[in-house]
């Protein structure tokens, strides 16, 4: 998120994410996962998942933005060993709708800074809410503030042409 799409379109995704698998919704959800397999690493690509379910902006630069960054997960690790960022979302939202007696916890979608730990992660359970009670699995995801990816990018551009600079002297 951060650099690859807007803080705006950020809390939007967010928003619908935690909508859409939260306390209200989760039931119905899980009930879809069970008759089409919406979430599926063997079958759909998370991208499509999103877009049947509307999980997406509405502009079309916007959403292309928010796919590319989508496949950007592929190169995040997760905290599952030998297993990448974007195969974990997947896995999250599988794990999360499958069936579980006695009900199946809601998930909230959350962001933490890439500094801090740049795995995706989930937990099966947690409060991620400060005004409630409800336990969720919880799928965290590492972003980089767009300022320091921006200068992140500029310094490596810099870099880039001073090297090439000094190789052709």
């Amino acid at each position: 998120m951060g650099f690859a799409i807007g803080d705006d379109d950020t809390i939007d995704m967010l928003a619908l994410l935690n909508k859409r698998f939260g306390p209200g919704a989760i039931e119905e959800m899980t009930r879809l996962q069970e008759e089409f397999g919406i979430f599926s690493s063997a079958t759909h690509s998370l991208e499509d998942s999103f877009e049947l379910l509307g999980i997406m902006p509405c502009g079309f630069l916007e959403k292309n933005r928010w796919f590319d960054f989508l496949a950007t997960l592929k190169d995040y690790p997760s905290d599952v060993p030998n297993m990448n960022g974007y195969k974990r979302v997947i896995a999250a939202f599988e794990k999360t709708l499958t069936l579980v007696k006695g009900g199946t916890p809601p998930l909230h979608v959350t962001t933490h800074r890439m500094k801090d730990d740049p795995r995706v992660t989930f937990a099966l359970e947690g409060l991620p809410l400060n005004f409630t009670t409800q336990s969720y699995r919880i799928l965290s995801i590492p972003t980089k503030p767009a300022t320091v990816a921006k200068q992140e990018a500029a310094k490596a551009a810099r870099d880039r042409r001073a090297k090439k600079a000094k190789k052709k002297k």
